[in-house]
């Protein structure tokens, strides 16, 4: 029997039709909803993080996460520019005028503080940053701001050595790839203090590297520091995270850290975005759950953080409370705004509230932050396959379907070829790949069944049978839009049985 198929609005019909409709905003949340949505449209990091809504009913201090936003601006100087500088007959000299110039506006002018910190940090673990700085201190031996980059070079090359694991995950190939990095890092970073005594940014990285390597260094870092520059906001976090039980500190310690911050908010605002920090750690670190919701939170409105808003997202997710888990959630990509995770966390939920298109803007920044994530990647392509529909998901299926994420992901891959239009060969030969891998997959039943249709192959109608006696055994809504067609395909052929 030939079957015409004549349900061509089927395949017009694209497969995100079947996902529900963006949720309602609960009207408390609408306002915000808005501003963070138009803040989200900007795209540099300070401006946008400046234009965003504080959190409704918070008890922060004055100009706090305005100042928070701050730590957002691009390096005064880039590394292609300082490059360029170094090339030049006065460069090295100009370099070091605007270094001392940056130094001296973070002591005098409230707008310019913390971007001496900023700036240095261009210096990263790239090549490119090591190659700069290294030909720089090569030019100007007598210069901090030379030793001080390329200390930074290998402090940040040590702390990726370290990762982010505990001491138990990482391995002594690791800590000796970081200890060998620090060696190089920590004699720089001590001439660089010697050749400008103001210069806090040594002090504050050798106090960070003593945290991990030294309580010595760490103490005799952070005492300089704080004699030299006492209202800097990393100096007074370093000292906060120094105060953490995990360091050897306790939760008391960490307290008397956040009040000598909260004693000097008056001479840098910045310094209430520390406040919570003592209340939030323990909460922080006590699981998941959705009991953590409230008193996350009631620490959230005490001060801008963004970790810690994070955490609060995320309970308020683990309570299904989605809107608020977004309300949070925002705050934390606010102020950590290329941070992958909280990206990925804050499309979660946008997703769990129907928002796909703006769920898959989050999800874009999470996969090029962390590429080999495959939670990540997978979440991209199902936000992608919602709102651009199968075949403009199937290059993102392509690369899944070779990890771990084969079994779900083959399934929307053949289904990019069934519903492509001319069906192409390669629909039935997925198709038959992924039923002799999972014979009993209903998904698999259903896209064969379809083809089939498809193909006016006379198969069709026992395929359209077999996959109907078993659709109540699919339990994502997800496929229900396949079976609401194999429906609408059976229908078709006894209409046309009865004609006869």
């Amino acid at each position: 029997m030939k079957l015409a198929f004549s349900l061509a609005a089927a395949l017009a019909l694209s497969c995100q039709a079947a996902f529900a409709a963006p949720a309602p905003i609960p009207p408390q949340w609408a306002d915000y909803v808005a501003k963070v949505r138009a803040a989200d449209a900007i795209a540099d990091d300070e401006a946008r993080c400046k234009a965003y809504p504080d959190l409704p009913g918070n008890q922060w201090r004055p100009g706090a996460a305005q100042a928070r936003c701050g730590l957002l601006r691009k390096p005064a100087l880039s590394l292609t520019q300082v490059e360029a500088l170094l090339g030049r007959k006065d460069g090295v000299a100009e370099l070091d005028r605007r270094y001392a110039r940056l130094l001296d506006e973070h002591y005098r002018e409230p707008g310019q503080r913390e971007q001496i910190f900023r700036s240095l940090d261009a210096f990263d673990e790239s090549e490119q940053a090591g190659r700069i700085a290294r030909r720089w201190l090569d030019l100007a031996p007598d210069s901090a701001y030379a030793h001080a980059a390329w200390a930074n070079h290998h402090q940040q090359l040590g702390w990726n050595a370290r990762g982010g694991g505990t001491a138990s995950e990482t391995g002594p190939e690791r800590f000796g790839r970081m200890q060998a990095a620090f060696d190089v890092a920590i004699p720089e970073f001590r001439r660089a203090l010697e050749l400008e005594p103001r210069l806090s940014v040594a002090c504050y990285e050798l106090a960070a590297i003593g945290r991990q390597i030294s309580r010595e260094l760490h103490d005799e870092a952070s005492d300089r520091c704080l004699s030299i520059d006492p209202y800097s906001y990393y100096v007074v976090y370093e000292r906060i995270q120094a105060a953490q039980p995990n360091w050897g500190g306790s939760i008391e310690e960490m307290r008397e850290a956040v009040a000598y911050a909260e004693r000097h908010v008056t001479q840098n605002p910045l310094l209430g975005a520390v406040l919570g920090e003592a209340e939030g750690f323990p909460l922080s670190r006590a699981g998941s759950g959705p009991n953590r919701a409230e008193p996350l939170a009631a620490v959230v409105r005490m001060a801008p953080s963004g970790t810690l808003a994070a955490d609060a997202g995320r309970a308020y997710g683990d309570a299904q409370d989605y809107w608020t888990a977004f309300a949070y959630s925002s705050q934390a990509t606010r102020f950590w705004p290329s941070r992958g995770k909280y990206r990925a966390e804050r499309g979660w939920w946008l997703r769990e509230l129907g928002d796909y298109e703006w769920a898959a803007r989050d999800y874009a920044i999470a996969v090029a932050q962390d590429p080999d994530n495959e939670f990540h990647a997978n979440a991209m392509a199902d936000l992608i396959y919602r709102t651009r529909g199968a075949q403009a998901a199937r290059p993102y299926y392509a690369k899944l379907i070779d990890g771990e994420m084969r079994f779900g992901s083959l399934p929307r891959y053949c289904e990019s070829f069934v519903v492509e239009q001319p069906m192409p060969v390669e629909a039935m030969r997925c198709v038959d790949q992924l039923l002799s891998e999972r014979p009993d997959a209903i998904e698999g039943m259903g896209l064969r069944a379809k083809a089939l249709f498809r193909a006016n192959d006379p198969a069709a109608t026992e395929a359209i049978d077999r996959y109907l006696a078993e659709a109540p055994r699919i339990r994502a809504r997800e496929w229900n839009h396949l079976t609401d067609e194999i429906e609408g395909y059976k229908r078709e052929i006894d209409t046309k049985r009865g004609a006869k």
